[in-house]
């Protein structure tokens, strides 16, 4: 008799563990309450249908990024811009046509971020 109520309150603990381990969290689409976090760009655009498909011939015939790295149509997609640099009159200097005046990002969260944070993810 022992061993068939051992049975049954194991058949019971089984039952239980994953509604405690259960999330309300609806994936990655969405947070606790189910809002998407995903925005959709509501604007329109000024561009006409030929400017956009002007603009579309010109980068499939020169297909190269803003940042400087090549698209190119293999399994790897693109080449990254690399850096290169070489003496001239005993110093090292950028030979790339890289932009190296960029501004570094900034981690750092301005009030309104943190705000949309909280209500995003507010448990």
């Amino acid at each position: 008799m022992s061993i068939r109520k051992t049975i049954v309150a194991l058949a019971l603990v089984a039952a239980a563990v994953p509604a405690a381990f259960a999330s309300s969290h609806t994936g990655w689409a969405g947070n606790e309450r189910g809002v998407s976090l995903i925005e959709a760009n509501t604007g329109t655009s000024t561009k006409t249908r030929a400017e956009v498909m002007q603009e579309l011939q010109a980068f499939r015939n020169n297909p190269v990024a803003a940042d400087g790295s090549r698209f190119i149509d293999n399994e790897r997609g693109f080449v990254p811009a690399q850096h290169s640099y070489a003496f001239q009159g005993g110093t090292l200097v950028h030979t790339d046509t890289i932009a190296h005046n960029t501004v570094k990002p900034s981690v750092v969260l301005t009030d309104a971020d943190k705000r949309r944070n909280r209500e995003l993810y507010r448990r």
